[in-house]
């Protein structure tokens, strides 16, 4: 069982943007984390607009004013967390040793290296980054900070459970952007598939509960995230509850 799921099934039901920054704050403090940050710039963003910008922390420090300009493209250019959620490359731990628990490029190791030095300095010692995806996005991301440790093997465990809630918080925060968006319609057999899939069911256990081939399982999988435009199962699963095609 997932051990975070309250805080999911709240994220999925937030109606404000302010709702949606108690949820990520209440997430942040059940894993042990100490401060958070989240961005995402929709594709119709100009460089002289920032209405399509959004952002939320909980920085009582000068690092939150970083977020304040994250949508101009000179810092676009140069922030490694936005170049790693760009890239596709999936979330990771760090610390300002320069460490690096997970993959990115290596390029944007060496400007993360810097970043995570500059963080250091303003009291977060290792966290979680977190890249977001969802239709009609260039970026988006979670960070997770922590003063508590170095060590990411301790941080290590987090990064899967962290990875769907960012996914759920991706796929509220897109509700909330874009309300009138028509709604995908999926078969019965796509959303049931979608709803074993959410609560933790492999495509095998699914294919047993269903009486399916796991071929067929996997085929509503891919069927269903054409259908909702995202990637991944869980990215798939998170947009389908937000959307309200499957109920938990």
């Amino acid at each position: 069982m997932f051990k975070y799921w309250d805080h999911v099934d709240r994220i999925m039901r937030v109606r404000s943007f302010d709702e949606l920054k108690a949820m990520t704050s209440a997430y942040t403090k059940a894993t042990g984390f100490r401060n958070f940050g989240y961005a995402v710039r929709l594709c119709n963003s100009t460089n002289a607009d920032t209405s399509d910008y959004r952002f939320f922390y909980d920085f009582d420090n000068e690092w939150g004013k970083r977020y304040h300009v994250l949508h101009r493209p000179d810092v676009e250019r140069s922030d490694a967390r936005i170049l790693h959620a760009r890239a596709g490359l999936p979330g990771n731990a760090w610390n300002t040793h320069g460490e690096l628990g997970g993959y990115t490029r290596p390029h944007i190791a060496r400007l993360g290296h810097k970043q995570a030095q500059m963080a250091g300095e303003f009291g977060m010692t290792a966290g979680l980054t977190l890249p977001g995806w969802s239709p009609g996005i260039h970026w988006a991301f979670l960070t997770l900070s922590t003063d508590a440790t170095y060590d990411l093997r301790e941080l290590a465990p987090h990064v899967s459970t962290s990875t769907y809630f960012m996914a759920c918080l991706q796929a509220g925060m897109d509700r909330l952007l874009r309300p009138a968006d028509r709604i995908p319609k999926l078969s019965p057999r796509e959303c049931e598939v979608l709803r074993w899939s959410a609560i933790g069911k492999t495509a095998w256990e699914i294919s047993m509960i269903l009486r399916i081939s796991e071929c067929t399982v996997n085929f509503h999988l891919r069927q269903a995230a054409k259908k909702l435009r995202t990637k991944g199962k869980c990215a798939t699963c998170a947009r389908a509850v937000a959307l309200g095609l499957i109920l938990l």
